[in-house]
């Protein structure tokens, strides 16, 4: 068990890397799409823009988890329950790791935006299981029906290359006041958005351990 925490603690610390690209990406786009953006609100956007960030992340980790690592660590002869475990083990721990550095960045710079994100802690985190659930779910399809997730992860991914198509076209003033309005929105937790996390999260385990017991081991 020892073994297998080292591995998945390894593999979040490749995820966050991973991360930290994607919001040096993002800020660049918004910096250069928003010449009128100042320091102090770009501060303030950081911690929206890790978020959006680890959700992406977390999708195109789990994609290629479940079709690369799982099979490979079961025909080393890993158990599938420490498999299982430690897989939700990694997306709570970059989750926990992404939430909490934008609490802090949130608590450093004071403002309205700020202000606003601490308030939506709980639909963040709501949000985030949500995504990572979809990724898990997409990748646990591809291992059957591979068709199927192609069209998802065309969907996803299209929806975020819209998002930082936006940022440059429109500015990150226009996408900073996109996320305001949605983190106005949930700031009271609509309770959907709970059940919702909750719905997905339950679907992917389920479907997940449904598939991995039946999964073949593959010299």
């Amino acid at each position: 068990m020892k073994r297998n925490l080292r591995f998945w603690t390894w593999y979040t610390w490749e995820g966050i890397q991973a991360v930290v690209l994607v919001l040096a990406i993002l800020l660049v786009i918004s910096a250069v799409g928003a010449s009128r953006l100042e320091l102090a609100s770009l501060a303030a956007l950081a911690p929206a823009y890790l978020l959006l960030a680890a959700g992406l992340c977390i999708i195109m980790l789990n994609y290629g988890t479940q079709v690369v690592y799982i099979p490979l660590l079961i025909s080393l002869g890993e158990t599938r329950r420490n498999i299982f475990l430690g897989y939700h083990y990694y997306r709570a721990l970059i989750i926990a790791v992404a939430m909490g550095t934008s609490a802090l960045l949130w608590a450093l710079v004071p403002g309205e935006l700020s202000a606003l994100g601490l308030r939506n802690i709980p639909s963040i985190l709501a949000v985030l299981v949500t995504a990572s659930a979809l990724g898990s779910i997409i990748g646990t399809i591809y291992a059957r029906w591979k068709w199927v997730a192609t069209v998802l992860l065309v969907l996803v991914f299209g929806s975020f290359g819209g998002v930082g198509g936006f940022s440059v076209a429109g500015g990150g003033e226009d996408v900073a006041h996109l996320i305001e309005k949605g983190a106005q929105a949930m700031a009271s937790f609509p309770w959907w958005l709970g059940v919702t996390a909750l719905l997905a999260l339950a679907a992917d385990m389920a479907f997940q351990w449904f598939l991995l017991r039946r999964q073949e081991v593959k010299l």
